[in-house]
């Protein structure tokens, strides 16, 4: 592997090379060689030598250094080889990703843990597209959980089942055991349906077989793929 990048407007790879050789002698690994190059986003290490050691382990020693490199150089990828002397075939292959600590102060961090809202501007962030607006009420003792959603026609009950279970799913509310799911026209005082949902049942969270509208034409109805915009990947 070569050990520089061209026109790369990162610092030179010679400097990550430098830290990793530090890290590698403070872990008693001195005789370990290692080489880099970038891929794309990834930092490909080839590490070279004998005897190699575990690589768990390795790994475990060197997340100080890896942790260090993904904040000063960006670098939230790193692949590792581990090759013995003179060898063309690696013995052991591992693949790091950074993963900033969450943010405390984010919706989506609170209302995983419980916070009715947060979990109400989640929802309506995704809502938003579809000219639909949710109210939420979020009992974390009582494992209850109602949404009513608000459109200025009731959202389709099959498209909202489906949309908060996708959200359910990605927010990881293990404390909700039922839900009250609920759909309403603007200009109504009353819901124009109202569902229950037990949470522990494993067919609420089995995956409708065709595409779902927010307000569905027969069309749309008949047509089949993934449901639409919005959905809970916009968390990520």
């Amino acid at each position: 592997m070569a050990t520089s990048s061209a026109a790369s407007p990162q610092p030179p790879l010679s400097e990550r090379v430098a830290r990793l050789q530090a890290a590698l002698s403070a872990l008693g690994l001195s005789s370990l060689q290692v080489q880099a190059r970038l891929s794309g986003h990834r930092l490909l290490l080839r590490l070279e030598g004998e005897p190699l050691p575990d690589p768990d382990w390795l790994l475990e020693g060197l997340l100080p250094t890896l942790e260090e490199m993904a904040l000063s150089y960006r670098q939230r990828q790193v692949e590792l080889f581990g090759f013995p002397s003179n060898e063309g075939i690696p013995e052991w292959h591992r693949e790091w990703r950074y993963q900033p600590p969450p943010n405390p102060n984010s919706p989506l961090y609170r209302a995983r843990q419980g916070d009715e809202e947060a979990l109400q501007e989640v929802l309506n962030y995704l809502l938003h597209p579809e000219g639909i607006r949710a109210r939420v009420h979020l009992h974390p003792k009582l494992g209850w959980l109602q949404i009513n959603l608000q459109a200025a026609e009731a959202p389709d009950p099959a498209w909202a089942k489906d949309f908060v279970r996708r959200v359910l799913t990605r927010l990881e509310l293990t404390f909700v055991q039922r839900l009250r799911l609920s759909g309403q026209k603007l200009s109504s005082f009353f819901p124009s349906w109202s569902q229950e949902f037990d949470l522990k049942q494993p067919a609420f969270w089995q995956a409708p077989p065709a595409r779902l509208s927010p307000f569905p034409s027969p069309a749309a109805d008949a047509a089949d793929g993934e449901p639409p915009r919005p959905s809970p990947a916009a968390l990520d």
